[in-house]
């Protein structure tokens, strides 16, 4: 045939299940997304300055004013540190929380004479004996505090005095005695009390620890409170030990105090803010909530506890409701997704199931995207749009499945970029033991492609409305520490003073006369270039052919960001294949590119059929 000219245009997305025939999508890709239908380069990262000391299993970010603040949660330790509105970083602040001993007290008021008969807590007399008054309340108080340090109870307390007040302290450090009521009976001598607080209970050491984080008012307190939840999660995700919840000032910088559970509760899932409750889930189906407005009190008036379903709920997220039933929120079973709604009364909250044999692939692969919710589960993608459905993926859902290091699946994270419509699936593939790579939605253009992560990984994150991009951390130690990377920043990648050109391609779908029935070869001897560009880009022409013969590469050609002479405008070449394809590649210092309607000129090659 004679020469034509056609638009070297395939259909949006990389199609990575079935055959590289099989279908018009892009047939290969890296950092490379699609908008209006095309192809152009995914943005750069920049590291903050600081490092974090151990890997992220679960980040976090909360804006005021002019600082972004940040929370990362390890094996065996809480680090918090802010970002200004340039990227710059302050100093890492360890925020873990430690053991500490609950306090409680007793002031001797008033009074020269009489007796302190006893002084309970949570209703245990802690005192052996009666203490008379003697010579002052001071000299009394010293008396009383010596009395209650000899005396053994259950549970045992020490004390000690200064002045007039006698401190009350858990022997064992702990948040268990948090709450318990310091009551004392005196005679003659007027007293006042305080009850126990300010016990902790130290994080329990696991290379399992996962993380979640939210935030929440608390009303009693006219604070913002970070809430901070911890399991050995990573081990299974039905595991049914451990479990511990922490709050403290989301701006401060002082080690979190842990919050008690009630009796025969769990909160081996999580936690979620359903504002004004804070709710915590975990094994055999229980989700509870706090006090409304006070998200540190889970057994006082209001609070609740429910059975739900009989399998441990993994994750849970708020969802809107209509007047009156309001919070409401939605939570992923292991094998159903459940709802709670707001009914008041003595009920307070009722629940019922949306969907049952569902499955969840991590607590971290969940997104909400404008109110639907997408979720990996262990062999399809979900959503909930009011009716949970499958997501249809005819792209790369085996990709992603037999290519998952399954025995690390449970580090699968997701987060979303809403400027580009994409939701993002982090996970380890092949040997690979953090996230490498990830699978990716675009719900705008409905199609997916996929990309390897940069080459130190991911481990956690998530958008950051701060910056319009996500916040992700570091899977590569550097000496001990780990990196917080800022994406979509620039074209480049930034650590420091180090900058690194990032490698972005696409390949198009195959161009082949076997479609119009002519046993022949495709010829391709020119391509107009149509970009919006930065820096110099390739093309080279591969291909079959026949769908089982190896791939012929053809010569590598550069073409510039400025065509300076008539010759530079287009790109000169004389490739044949029966079953044809060209990629173009940047991988140049400061380069981007966005695809418009490049143009190849092709006419009728060799007859041969066998390569």
């Amino acid at each position: 045939m004679a020469e034509t000219t056609i638009i070297l245009k395939s259909d949006s997305g990389i199609k990575r299940d079935g055959t590289k025939y099989d279908g018009n999508f892009y047939t290969d890709g890296q950092w490379c997304r699609w908008q209006r239908g095309l192809p152009r380069k995914i943005g750069g990262y920049r590291s903050t300055l600081k490092y974090l000391t151990e890997i992220s299993r679960g980040f976090t970010n909360f804006r005021q004013m002019g600082l972004l603040y940040c929370h990362s949660g390890g094996q065996n330790i809480v680090e918090r540190f802010t970002i200004d509105n340039t990227g710059n970083s302050s100093i890492v602040t360890d925020r873990t929380p430690v053991s500490a001993h609950a306090v409680g007290g007793v002031l001797l008021a008033t009074g020269a004479a009489g007796s302190v008969d006893t002084i309970t807590v949570d209703g245990v007399n802690i005192m052996s004996a009666p203490v008379a008054y003697t010579t002052s309340l001071s000299v009394t108080a010293t008396a009383v505090a010596a009395n209650i340090t000899a005396y053994t109870s259950t549970p045992d307390y020490t004390a000690a005095a200064l002045g007039t007040q006698i401190f009350i302290s858990a022997a064992v450090a702990g948040s268990a005695p948090n709450g318990f009521v310091v009551a004392a009976t005196s005679t003659t001598i007027t007293t006042t009390t305080n009850d126990m607080s300010d016990g902790c209970d130290a994080i329990i050491d696991s290379p399992y620890n996962m993380w979640m984080f939210d935030y929440q008012f608390d009303s009693s307190t006219n604070n913002n409170y970070l809430l901070a939840h911890v399991a050995p999660n990573m081990s299974c995700i039905c595991n049914d030990t451990g479990g511990q919840i922490f709050v403290g000032d989301v701006l401060g910088t002082a080690t979190l105090q842990s919050v008690n559970l009630p009796p025969d509760a769990n909160c081996t899932g999580g936690i979620v803010s359903l504002h004004p409750y804070m709710f915590y889930y975990g094994t055999s189906g229980i989700i509870g909530w706090s006090v409304a407005g006070n998200p540190t009190d889970l057994i006082g008036a209001g609070s609740g506890l429910a059975r739900v379903w009989g399998q441990k709920i993994i994750k849970g997220m708020p969802l809107r409701a209509g007047s009156g039933s309001a919070p409401a929120g939605i939570f992923w079973a292991f094998d159903a997704v459940i709802r709670a709604t707001f009914v008041g009364g003595d009920t307070i909250f009722q629940f019922d199931v949306l969907a049952s044999d569902t499955s969840i692939i991590s607590e971290n692969s969940v997104v909400d995207f404008d109110g639907v919710f997408y979720w990996a589960g262990t062999d399809r993608f979900m959503m909930f749009n009011g009716v949970v459905r499958e997501v249809p993926n005819a792209m790369n859902i085996n990709y992603f499945f037999n290519g998952m290091n399954k025995s690390q699946r449970l580090k699968v994270f997701a987060f979303k970029i809403p400027r580009y419509g994409e939701i993002w699936w982090c996970y380890p593939r092949g040997d690979a033991t953090e996230c490498s790579h990830a699978v990716i939605y675009n719900v705008r253009e409905n199609t997916w492609y996929d990309t390897a992560l940069p080459v130190d990984g991911r481990t956690a994150g998530g958008n950051c409305n701060t910056f319009s991009a996500p916040i992700l951390t570091g899977a590569q130690s550097e000496d001990g520490n780990y990196r917080v990377w800022i994406h979509e920043q620039g074209v480049d990648e930034i650590s420091g003073s180090n900058i690194n050109p990032i490698r972005s391609y696409f390949e198009t779908a195959d161009l082949s006369n076997l479609v119009q029935g002519r046993n022949e070869y495709v010829r391709i001897t020119r391509i107009e270039p149509d970009f919006i560009q930065q820096g110099p880009m390739t093309v080279q022409v591969t291909g079959r052919a026949n769908a089982r013969a190896e791939e012929v590469y053809g010569t590598v050609f550069t073409f510039q960001d400025v065509a300076t002479e008539p010759y530079e405008q287009i790109v000169m070449l004389k490739e044949q294949r029966r079953e044809l394809r060209v990629r173009f590649e940047s991988n140049a210092f400061n380069g981007d590119f966005q695809m418009g309607q490049i143009i190849g000129h092709i006419s009728t090659g060799d007859k041969t059929v066998l390569g």
